[in-house]
């Protein structure tokens, strides 16, 4: 089982899937449409609002980020992919690489783009359902053909469901872990396996943006397979745990040859702004700002689990910076509710069902979140 839950969790799980709860995903995935108007009335300088909405990381960057990045404004005048070299030494040396496993991007979403437009429309592509919105977005803005197996009755990737729909058209296979929406992860030896056999056949991508945020031992990085030559791409990403979602800095680690056909795709010489390559310079290296907000994401975490499982709702137990749970009632409406008190989150149907994901947000943040719970669920 990819996910650990208690036995109260467990027994409400059992109960969704004998009612029907895991049979079809219905609507058009997790991206909310109207987002763009959505928004334009909660700039993020509006501290009134409290922002729950896309797994935004509460506490901002490190002052050591902070400080790189203004100093870095004194040389902006000058284009900044001189100075690649720096960040992706760092990740090669930690992660026992050369920077030529290395690709850095305008966030992971610009190299989950490009693995689309290189590898998905080489054929088709393969991925959960649900999965990362943007994934899905982009794969039908590029015509890609994208073929989707429904998580198991864990919300876990189905993996066994996954590899019997690979065929010779399969060119690109997607695994977000720990995964978005639903927040679980996949076993490392099973999804070890899974590459290892898959791989062969098609690129496989996994999608770990989530990666620093996971407590559970179970968990395990891909990163190994990419030193055995295993044909993979990791892709990580300094919008999560780093708290840089608006300076846009993200990378893939692949074996060179992949690092040299998507570099050739790669359609802006200098994706990265210098403040942007500096702060993530300065916040890699950060351990301690990084372990403090591990710990109190933890904390907010559980308190948000103990107040829905005492106003008895069912959550999916997550190894990331967001819950998902479900509701009785329209998920859209009850989130123009709450954005009406000044908090902003996720709704979707899913499966029959109404949800909502909110991210982890402060202890402040979070208590909020539950006071205007109270009254509008």
């Amino acid at each position: 089982m990819g996910i650990e839950m208690d036995r109260r969790q467990w027994l409400k799980t059992g109960a969704l899937a004998a009612g029907g709860l895991l049979t079809g995903f219905s609507g058009s995935g997790c991206r909310d449409t109207s987002e763009a108007q959505g928004m334009l009335g909660h700039l993020p300088s509006d501290r009134s609002v409290v922002r729950l909405k896309s797994n935004e990381s509460p506490y901002g960057l490190s002052p050591s980020a902070q400080e790189a990045a203004k100093n870095a404004l004194a040389l902006s005048h000058l284009y900044p992919h001189s100075h690649y070299a720096e960040l992706k030494s760092m990740i090669a040396e930690r992660e026992g690489l050369t920077p030529e496993h290395i690709i850095l991007g305008a966030g992971s979403t610009e190299i989950l783009v490009m693995l689309i437009q290189l590898y998905g429309l080489q054929g088709e592509a393969l991925a959960a359902d649900p999965t990362y919105f943007d994934f899905v977005d982009y794969a039908e803005k590029a015509n890609c053909f994208l073929r989707l197996v429904p998580l198991d009755g864990n919300f876990v990737h189905d993996l066994p469901a996954m590899e019997k729909e690979i065929n010779p058209r399969t060119s690109l296979v997607y695994i977000c872990n720990p995964t978005n929406p639903t927040g679980t992860i996949v076993a490392q030896d099973r999804l070890r396996s899974f590459c290892e056999r898959v791989a062969p056949k098609a690129l496989v991508m996994v999608d770990e943006a989530y990666h620093e945020y996971v407590e559970a031992e179970l968990y395990g990085t891909m990163l190994p397979l990419v030193k055995q030559g295993v044909n993979i791409v990791v892709t990580r990403t300094f919008s999560k745990i780093f708290g840089m979602a608006g300076l846009r800095v993200g990378y893939g680690v692949a074996a060179p040859e992949t690092i040299r056909h998507l570099r050739r795709i790669q359609r802006n010489f200098a994706t990265l702004a210098f403040p942007s390559l500096q702060a993530a310079v300065a916040s890699y290296t950060d351990l301690e700002f990084q372990a403090d907000v591990f710990r109190k994401n933890i904390e907010a975490k559980r308190y948000l689990c103990r107040e829905l499982e005492r106003k008895g709702l069912f959550y999916i137990p997550s190894q990331t910076n967001f819950i998902l749970f479900q509701i009785d009632q329209d998920a859209r409406d009850t989130v123009k509710a709450f954005e009406a008190q000044g908090v902003l989150l996720r709704g979707f149907p899913f499966r029959d069902k109404n949800w909502i994901r909110v991210s982890i947000g402060t202890q402040t943040e979070m208590e909020r979140f539950v006071s205007v719970l109270n009254h509008v669920v």
